[in-house]
């Protein structure tokens, strides 16, 4: 099976994949693939983490944690070596809690850290209040 280059679906307003992250990522897959597996290995796939984004474009997280599975498998096969642990055989903590929109579990991503729209979103809704509330008693 060769590993083709994906074409992930992009989101705005729920939370995604760093497009620029994911796209970085991908390429060391590919010249991985073409050095042989010297350059990056199926575990260094595997343990890949890439920054959320949301209120931004971003790639689908469920399309590219199933692709980098796929990647990590490839990068396996082709060095000759096995291909880490399904993702049901790991124990990583924070990949019990990460379950996929699809309902598949997947570790090439374990770690995924919040960012902060909602303190910018409270903040818009406490001054768009403070200029209703200004308007209708001035």
């Amino acid at each position: 099976m060769a590993l083709e280059r994906p074409r992930f679906s992009t989101t705005r307003l729920r939370e995604g994949y760093d497009v620029a992250d994911v796209d970085t990522a991908v390429d060391r897959v590919f010249v991985a693939l073409a050095d042989g597996a010297t350059s990056m290995t199926a575990s260094d796939v595997s343990s890949l983490r890439f920054n959320p984004v949301r209120l931004a474009e971003g790639y689908d997280m469920g399309e590219v944690d199933s692709w980098l599975d796929q990647a990590a498998a490839e990068l396996g096969r082709t060095s000759g070596g096995a291909a880490p642990a399904t993702p049901a055989a790991r124990e990583t903590p924070a990949s019990a809690a990460y379950e996929t929109t699809s309902g598949t579990r997947s570790d090439a991503v374990t770690e995924v850290r919040s960012s902060s729209p909602r303190i910018l979103v409270v903040l818009a809704l406490v001054v768009l209040l403070a200029i209703v509330a200004y308007a209708f008693y001035a």
